[in-house]
Formats: C-alpha cells, sequence, structure tokens
C-alpha cells in the first residue's frame, strides 16, 4: 500500500533573514542573479545567486551564496562578503571604418 504524501507549503528562509537577489559591491558595480564573479584564493568561476544578512545574530552575520567552480565540478559555496571578487565584463571594440582614398 502507498504510503500518502503530506502537501505542505513552500519553505522560505528562515525568520529574521534579509535574502536579496542583489549586491552592491562598489558604487560603479552591482551583482544581479547569474553574474560571475570568484572568490579570492580559489580557482574557478562561479555565479552570483543572492546575498543574506541573519539579524538574528548579534553582531549581524553576512554572506554570498555562489554556484560554479572548476569546469566539471560545480558546487554550491556560501563566503564571507569580503572574499568575493568581481570579474569585469570585455569590452567590445568597435571595428574601425574604412578610410576612404585622399
Amino acid at each position: 500500500m502507498a504510503r500518502k504524501l503530506k502537501t505542505t507549503k513552500p519553505v522560505g528562509p528562515p525568520q529574521g533573514w534579509v535574502v536579496s537577489d542583489s549586491y552592491q559591491i562598489s558604487p560603479q558595480v552591482t551583482l544581479t542573479k547569474g553574474d560571475e564573479c570568484r572568490i579570492k584564493g580559489e580557482q574557478g568561476k562561479y555565479k552570483f545567486m543572492r546575498h543574506v544578512v541573519n539579524t538574528n545574530l548579534d553582531p549581524q552575520s553576512e554572506w554570498i551564496d555562489l554556484w560554479g567552480g572548476s569546469h566539471g565540478h560545480g558546487q554550491w559555496r556560501s563566503i564571507q562578503v569580503e572574499r568575493l571578487k568581481h570579474i569585469p565584463q570585455k569590452r567590445v571594440r568597435k571595428k574601425k571604418e574604412p578610410q576612404s582614398p585622399k
């Protein structure tokens, strides 16, 4: 006989956690969900998932959740904000227009 599964409400973050889908590194750079970044002192690229502040603790705890790593070895990482390193996007160079002969 099959067991009946109980239906429950979706589980969200615990009370006291402030979760954000973006994080401002500097006045010019803001990470949003899916942006690539690195961890200082480690190999591989990671995708930014969320920024979390736990207000239940004194002093408040703050961290960043990332997904990624070395090629073929993706993993979930939660790191301190100080270890985050932004990867600037490559510039798109404009092609030079051919000059007309004089």
